[in-house]
Parts: C-alpha cells; structure tokens; sequence
C-alpha cells in the first residue's frame, strides 16, 4: 500500500513539472491528490494563490475516464479553459452560452470519453438535455469549485450549488474534491454533509499569507473619496478598489479618471461588452491601472503582480474581504491590503444581505401562494410560482429545497412543484421552518459584527483573521498596521530617567556661568 502511494504521488510530481511547468508541489496539494487518487472525498480550504486548481488538474491527467468540475461562473471557466488548453490538456466547457458548432463539438468529444477535464456549471450538470451524457461518460473525478457556494453559512449561497449531492450520485457517486478559499469550521462541515461526502480528508492552510500587508483607516463616508486618492497616491499599480454599490463604482472611477489616473470599472449592470473590455484592459500585462469593482469582479482572476487591494467600503463578511484581498501579491511579493471603514457601510451591507437572503416574509409569502395553488389542484414550476408570490427566483429555489429537504412539497418530472403532505401539515410544517429562516438572518448580522470587529481590534489583524477561520494560537504577521505600530512603540530609545541632585552639580554650573559672565564682559 506504501509503495502504491509513492508511486502515485512520484507521478503526480512528474505530472505537475512535465504538464504544468510546477516544479514543486505544496505538502497540502500532494496530500489531496493521493486521497483522490485513492478513491476518498476531500475538502480544501487553502488561501488565493495556493494553486488549488493542480489538485484536480494534476489527477485529472492521470485518470482514464472523465474529471468534471463545477464552476459558479462562465467566465472562470473560460479562463480555466484557456489555460489548460495552453498546456494540452484535453477538456471541454458545457455550459449555456456556448454557440450550436461549440456545444456540438463538446457533446462529440464527451462521447468518446477517456481522459477529459469537463468544466461546466451545476445547472447544466442537472439539466435534462446534459445530465444523460455526463451520467454516460461515468467520471472518475467530480471537483466542486468555489464550494462555499454549497453551503447557507458560506458568503455566496446559491440554490443550483445545494443540488450537487443528487446530481453527484446519478453520475455514479465519483470520488468529490471541495475546493475553497474561505471557509470556517461550520461551513466546511455544511459543504461536506450537503454533498454527502463520505468521511472526508479535510485540509487547511492560514486564511492569511504573509505578504499581504493589512491595514484599516476608520474614515467617515464624507471622506472616502480624499482618502482614497491620498492613500492610492502613495501606493504602486496594478490595484483594485471594491465598493460595496454601482453608485458608488460609478462616483469613484469617475473622480479618479477626472484627476488623470489610469482606471477601469466592473459591475454586474454594465453590458457585458464593457465588462470584458474592461477585464481585458486590466489584465493587459504592459498596463498598470487601477480597476473599481464590486463584488463581481475578481473571481478567477489569475493577474500575479496585483500590488494593493483597497476596500472603500466594509464588505459583507470577513470571508468576501478575505477572498478579495487575497487577490493581490499572488506573485508572493509585498502587497497591500486596506480597508476604509466606516461603521455606516455596514447598514448598506445589511440592506443588500436582505435583498439577497430568505426572509421570514418570503417564506410567508410562498407558503400562502403555494397553498393557494394547491386549493386549485395545480402544480406549478419554480420560476412560475415565484412569480405568482412576488419572490425573486433565487430566493424562492432556495426555500422550495428547505421545503422539499423537510419533505412537505416534491418536484415532478417537469419540474412541477406539488404537496406531498396533506394541507394542514404543509401549513405546519412551513412555519417550522421560520426558525430557520430567522437564523439567515442572524447569521448575516453576526458575519457583519465580525467585520466591525475586525476593522476596531487593537490586536494583530492577521491573528484575528486566522482565529475566526478556526486556527487556535496563530502567531503575529509582524506587518500589519496594528504590529507595525507595536514595532515602533518599542523602537524608540527609553528615556534617560534624571539624575538625582547631589550638591557638587549646582556649584559647576554656577562656575560655568560665572566664566560666561567673565567672557561676555571681555
């Protein structure tokens, strides 16, 4: 069994530097691969620019039959895509955008199997036109990108992510990678039950690399927009700046263009042509430009010398400002991370959580119009039934699989949705689930309470950082604004204390003056 081992992880290594120019492999990323490699579930939360793409790449290129790999966006796919391709790697991307002559020759190259990475979203891995292809390819591997997406305490819930267990078991129960940046204790324990992961190998690394600089400035939001340009000034490009609303991308980008500085801006209501221009110019490795984004931006972007991350506003979590500082030094070089709080910003956070999250009201609002359409003896789809209650799509997908997990509603083969309890028990059994919906809540107020925290600790920010991801005595980064004030406190000279009096010292100095008084009258 130990020679098995080392022969597999001396073809991992020889992989990795013949396929991917990686000369050496991290201790963590070696010990992924052997436990995929041996058929065992795995779970990896390892910071920004730790390489966690190799750990399914590498076995990827080792395994006979197909890798798939379930991505949240299109465009990292792309990225991943490209990349691989550059190296000669065989994969294919399903997902809805692809035009008809791509998705045929996709299709053609998933029937003839063998060794094939398949980048593709979780709605098109459960969808009825795909599901049957990938289910006959039978895949060796399943890897689930950004897998804090799968759990409700993660910072980017979505509903498509909590249907992964049952897609991953129609497709043969394969050996599951969970891949990470940011994940606590909770949520690494949440993405492993909902994917129903058989006693997982679970692996960590600090939440926080060395090289990142952090540092928080407390300004009022009157003074945003000097402190920035002050703080951006003395600050070398590329660079992001994260601003929690369009508006205020919008505001900032257009300050800084008006002041002669190279910038670009990125959020979701801009067309997406402008966005990939402005992607583009950003990634332009001869140009040094500052891009103001939101949270939009940034995923999967692979730009190494990314030399500071500053947030104008707080974020909603400290897993997102996490995420998105660790975006910058990705060529383990000095960076800096600044955050420019003020405690106002987080009410915009709040406001935007409760756009984004269950509520008690949505689900309120659901159960009545479900019960409505039950009385009829009709059974309509989620997209229908959301409309019908006033509820935005996602957040309806998210409550029907609480109502379906609970066992009170079930999905027929067209999707559509009808009770599967008597009337009066789905009544019941819905406002069970309030508590439940309550708790989202609380859980975002906790998450921005943390941040707060975080932005007012007078201790090491990278121990607090490291502390919330669950490590237990992390030692000082040594380079945050909080140690580096410590540093210089204990630089400085210690005062000479004063001498006590003694008798003979007032008479030198009354000779000392009495010669003075002597030169001066000469």
């Amino acid at each position: 069994m130990k020679r098995a081992a080392a022969n597999q992880l001396d073809e991992c290594r020889r992989v990795a530097q013949r396929s991917f120019g990686i000369k050496r492999l991290r201790r963590e990323q070696e010990e992924a691969m052997l436990a995929l490699l041996g058929g065992r579930d795995t779970v990896v939360a390892l910071p920004t620019g730790f390489g966690k793409s190799l750990i399914y790449q590498v076995p990827a290129m080792m395994l006979k039959r197909p890798t798939i790999v379930v991505s949240p966006l299109i465009a990292l796919m792309t990225d991943q895509m490209r990349a691989l391709n550059e190296r000669g790697a065989p994969v294919i991307a399903l997902h809805s955008q692809l035009k008809a002559a791509e998705r045929r020759a996709a299709i053609a190259r998933l029937a003839r199997g063998g060794r094939l990475v398949i980048l593709t979203t979780p709605e098109t891995i459960e969808s009825k036109a795909t599901a049957p292809l990938i289910e006959k390819a039978k895949p060796a591997l399943l890897c689930v990108d950004e897998a804090h997406c799968i759990s409700e305490w993660g910072q980017d819930f979505r509903p498509s992510y909590l249907r992964l267990a049952a897609a991953r078991k129609r497709i043969g129960n394969p050996p599951t990678l969970a891949l990470t940046a940011t994940a606590t204790p909770h949520v690494r324990d949440d993405i492993a039950e909902r994917l129903a992961l058989r006693d997982p190998l679970v692996l960590t690394a600090p939440a926080h690399r060395k090289n990142l600089r952090l540092a928080v400035e407390v300004v009022p939001g009157s003074q945003k927009n000097t402190a920035a340009g002050k703080l951006i000034r003395g600050l070398r490009r590329p660079g992001i700046i994260y601003c929690a609303t369009t508006v205020a991308v919008d505001q900032l980008a257009n300050v800084l263009k008006r002041v002669g500085i190279p910038v670009v801006r990125y959020h979701g209501k801009m067309s997406p042509a402008e966005r990939t221009a402005a992607q583009h110019a950003f990634m332009d490795p001869h140009r040094r430009m500052i891009m103001v984004a939101t949270t939009a931006f940034g995923m999967g972007i692979d730009k190494p010398n990314i030399r500071y991350i500053v947030h104008y506003q707080a974020p909603g979590s400290l897993e997102q400002y996490v995420q998105e500082s660790g975006r910058a030094g990705r060529d383990g070089n000095p960076a800096d991370c600044v955050l420019l709080f003020d405690a106002a910003d987080l009410e915009i956070q709040e406001h935007l959580q409760g756009m984004s999250r269950p509520s008690v009201r949505h689900l309120l609002a659901l159960e009545k119009t479900l019960t409505a359409w039950a009385a009829e003896k009709r059974t309509p789809t989620a997209s229908a039934l959301a409309a019908s209650a006033a509820v935005p799509v996602r957040i309806a997908e998210a409550l029907l699989i609480d109502l379906e997990e609970a066992g009170l509603i079930e999905h027929g083969k067209s999707g559509a949705i009808k009770l599967a309890v008597p009337l009066a028990a789905f009544r019941s059994g819905a406002r069970e689930l309030i508590a439940k919906v309550k708790t989202f809540r609380f859980e975002g107020e906790r998450k921005l309470k943390t941040v707060a925290g975080y932005a007012t600790t007078p201790d090491c920010r990278s121990i607090f950082i490291r502390r919330y991801f669950g490590e237990a005595n992390p030692p000082r980064c040594g380079t945050c604004d909080r140690c580096r004030a410590t540093s210089i406190v204990a630089a400085q000279p210690a005062v000479t204390p004063t001498r006590p009096p003694s008798s003979r010292r007032p008479r030198r100095r009354r000779r000392q003056r009495g010669r003075s008084q002597q030169r001066s009258a000469g």
